[in-house]
């Protein structure tokens, strides 16, 4: 069985306040937003490798790629964030995977009182 990859594609684009047609506007980081795309591949192709901003192997819970942040290699930490980002996709995935893995990201149920 192939690798199964969490991939995200991140678009960079002005954010609606900003008056693009004013000199200089590209230069403040404060002017854009990130729009998120996050696929499930098993395998890679080379678009997801040039054109990914992060890639996640599922099968052997690691960091593939990670262009926002390279130092940040946590898988658990990246996991996290597109688990709850996208909880149905990420979760229905790695139960596919590894169902016992997956049991520490999940809320545990609070315990009864009597």
């Amino acid at each position: 069985m192939k690798d199964l990859h969490l991939v995200a594609y991140y678009t960079k684009k002005p954010k609606s306040h900003v008056n693009t047609s004013q000199a200089g506007w590209m230069r403040n980081e404060a002017n854009y937003q990130y729009d998120e795309r996050v696929e499930f591949s098993r395998g890679l192709k080379s678009r997801d490798s040039s054109m990914a901003g992060v890639i996640l192997n599922l099968k052997t819970k690691s960091v593939v790629k990670n262009t926002f942040n390279p130092q940040q290699r946590d898988f658990d930490l990246l996991l996290k964030y597109f688990l709850d980002g996208y909880p149905q996709y990420v979760s229905q995935a790695m139960a596919e995977m590894d169902p016992a893995y997956l049991e520490q990201f999940l809320p545990k149920p609070a315990a009864e009182t009597v």
